[in-house]
């Protein structure tokens, strides 16, 4: 069934186009649109962890009727915006855009929260539930000196380094090794993202703005019907096969978008590559923790979460963060490591995958080596296991992510079908910003700021064509 234009509207210049849904099987065939859907353009989006929400509140922002299509249920138990805790930092050494990325989510999420506030007596949202604000920690190797000095001289952060065992001493009470330095970063909403309460945000505000979210639908196949110019979808939702129609797409399948987009966009499956990674959980032994004095506890909290290169190896840098406090009040320490990745057999199984030893053993080892280098009375054998997960990084071959339109005839850009793809570890604290540039790119909107002209260009078209001609 197709939904009708009310001509009405057209003729009062209040609805330009409203695009061809056809849906067999789910409520919305032969639904009267309520008032405030009437002369929205609907957009599909596939994909409801942080970047497909984000884009899909982006669109709902600038007045578009969203569809959010999510294979999980409402809480995530899976996939890579599974958790509570990834590092959100100002300060990204030698390449600037990570900095735009993390510092305009900042300024997009205080959007979100005043508009989930608007109208309530007692405002019930904070950005205190999204950001942990505190110092973000960074230990390298002394050959990165002069090039993160540059960094931090363009960038506008708040910091202090160590780059001598004596300033390290005198500076953060920490044993630094000799040729390693540590940088501190002091910045309001640096320190951890929440993205379970991020998406649970969004996923409220899309609703309000009378967007809807389905979840457990899980997407079979997709078509490009060049005849009609509409793109075809199969889905499976409480085990009955459904199509969907739509003109307008975005695509945020993570690990998932090569295969889903074979028949729309093929190339993808030579520029995405899914890697497993993993984390691992630690606490203190009770006991032990509960013996450290006040001032070591709240040190072990403060040199949290921490960017670790020390080792100067890709294989022995983590990153690690206090995900929550358990029941009696210790933190549940996460770790992993952004290098430490291996080949995949199955995708859909890969993140019930349980962490083999020698990954635990690793995890443990560099806990405890950080343990030692701030000097607090903690040994190995003191730190308990208390669980791990496997995760996937959807990796390009530079690792810079692709949030573009796909290729269209005559390599133009066929600006009816967005994809944020690609985004290995870097997306969680990016993600409003990658939803917006995302959104912008569907509906042609453009910004005058530079640094977001020159961030659109680096993640967009003509770096797709690159990457793939």
């Amino acid at each position: 069934m197709k939904v009708k234009l009310n001509t009405t509207n057209l003729a009062n210049g209040m609805n330009k186009t409203l695009l061809l849904l056809i849906v067999s099987g789910l409520c919305l065939c032969g639904c009267q649109e309520s008032p405030e859907q009437q002369g929205k353009e609907e957009v599909l989006i596939m994909g409801g962890g942080l970047m497909g929400s984000s884009t899909a509140w982006q669109l709902s922002k600038q007045g578009f009727l969203v569809r959010l299509i999510e294979k999980q249920d409402s809480i995530y138990t899976e996939g890579s915006s599974y958790g509570e805790a990834r590092i959100a930092r100002s300060n990204n050494r030698g390449n600037d855009i990570w900095s735009y990325l993390h510092n305009r989510s900042v300024k997009e999420v205080q959007e979100l929260i005043d508009f989930l506030n608007k109208g309530e007596v007692e405002p019930s949202h904070a950005m205190e539930d999204i950001y942990t604000t505190s110092p973000v920690t960074y230990v390298g190797r002394i050959g990165i000196y002069d090039r993160l000095m540059a960094s931090l001289q363009r960038q506008e952060v708040k910091y202090d380094i160590a780059a001598t065992p004596k300033e390290g001493q005198e500076l953060y009470d920490v044993i630094l090794p000799d040729s390693v330095l540590m940088q501190r970063e002091y910045n309001l909403h640096s320190g951890t993202i929440n993205p379970r309460a991020l998406i649970e945000k969004l996923h409220k505000a899309i609703r309000k703005n009378g967007g809807q979210v389905d979840y457990g639908t899980k997407i079979q196949n997709l078509k490009y019907d060049t005849a009609s110019q509409v793109y075809q979808l199969s889905v499976v939702k409480n085990g009955k096969t459904q199509s969907i129609i739509a003109q307008k797409v975005v695509s945020a399948l993570g690990p998932y978008t090569s295969t889903l987009l074979r028949d729309v966009a093929p190339y993808f499956d030579t520029l995405i590559s899914p890697q497993r990674v993993f984390l691992a959980f630690f606490r203190v032994d009770p006991k032990v923790y509960q013996s450290l004095s006040e001032e070591q506890q709240q040190k072990l909290r403060q040199f949290y979460p921490v960017i670790n290169s020390s080792k100067g190896t890709r294989a022995g840098s983590f990153f690690s963060m206090i995900e929550y406090d358990d029941s009696a009040g210790n933190p549940i320490i996460k770790i992993g490591g952004h290098f430490q990745r291996s080949d995949i057999e199955n995708l859909d199984q890969v993140w019930q995958k349980e962490l083999d030893q020698t990954e635990i053993d690793w995890s443990l080892s560099s806990t405890a080596r950080y343990f030692q280098m701030l000097d607090l009375p903690i040994k190995e054998e003191d730190i308990q296991w208390v669980k791990g997960y496997s995760c996937v990084y959807s990796l390009t071959a530079t690792e810079v992510p692709i949030v573009s339109p796909i290729i269209g005839p005559d390599r133009t850009p066929k600006t009816d079908f967005v994809v944020l793809g690609g985004m290995s570890g870097v997306g969680a604290k990016g993600a409003m910003s990658y939803g917006l540039i995302a959104a912008d790119l569907l509906t042609n909107r453009e910004e005058q700021d530079s640094m977001y002209t020159v961030v659109k260009k680096a993640l967009g078209f003509e770096r797709l064509l690159q990457d793939v001609y």
